[in-house]
């Protein structure tokens, strides 16, 4: 269940967010409007910085003021060698449940603080929604999502093939493989439920 203050921050990162609109919904020939559940609504998982755990850094960082970004909190990942892709990243445990067949849309606030040189953009290598245990089945899935300067919304989204409980799926972002500095901010994930539309959900921009 959300906390008040939880859904109050969902619903201040989800008010005229901009990076929810970078790529708008697909038209369908499904209604929409008054029948399309509010997209508050959907979102299973606490999305708060507090609640990412890193690794691969020298110290845990801390939430730290940040202007720009919805909810004025994030991490700083300050990766200071390029490596493997895993070497450096941060996860965060999804708190709500999953059913076989759900549509999920995982959409995660990042911008580069500090870019690798000669650069104008970093990537991330990989964003992905996994269940917990071993084998892990991969529920949302991004590869190689450019990131700039400016505050943006990174997607993943993908469908459930078995139901999970609280707890049992992780939010990952791996990080590592540049040498930049990447300000992370909180992550949301949506559940549309079963036999919903992907192509009307958000895409990253490529490259």
């Amino acid at each position: 269940m959300k906390t008040t203050s939880a859904i109050a921050l969902a619903l201040s990162l989800l008010s005229g967010a901009p990076a929810l609109a970078q790529t708008p919904p697909a038209a369908s020939g499904a209604a929409t409007g008054a029948t399309e559940r509010p997209l508050i609504e959907r979102l299973i998982n606490t999305p708060f910085v507090q609640n990412w755990n890193t690794w691969g850094l020298a110290s845990p960082p801390t939430p730290q003021p940040a202007q720009g970004v919805t909810g004025g909190k994030a991490l700083s990942i300050d990766v200071r060698r390029a490596g493997d892709p895993w070497s450096v990243g941060a996860v965060m445990t999804n708190t709500g449940a999953v059913k076989s067949g759900d549509v999920l849309l995982l959409g995660v606030w990042v911008r580069a603080a500090a870019l690798p040189d000669n650069q104008t953009r970093t990537h991330v290598p990989l964003l992905l929604l996994e269940g917990a245990t071993e084998p892990k089945p991969v529920l949302a899935r991004a590869t190689n999502v450019a990131v700039g300067p400016e505050w943006t919304m990174i997607y993943a989204s993908g469908v459930a093939e078995a139901d999970f409980a609280p707890g049992q799926t992780s939010i990952i972002m791996q990080m590592g493989q540049a040498r930049h500095r990447l300000e992370l901010g909180p992550a949301l994930l949506f559940n549309f439920g079963p036999d919903y539309d992907r192509a009307r959900l958000p895409r990253n921009p490529e490259g």
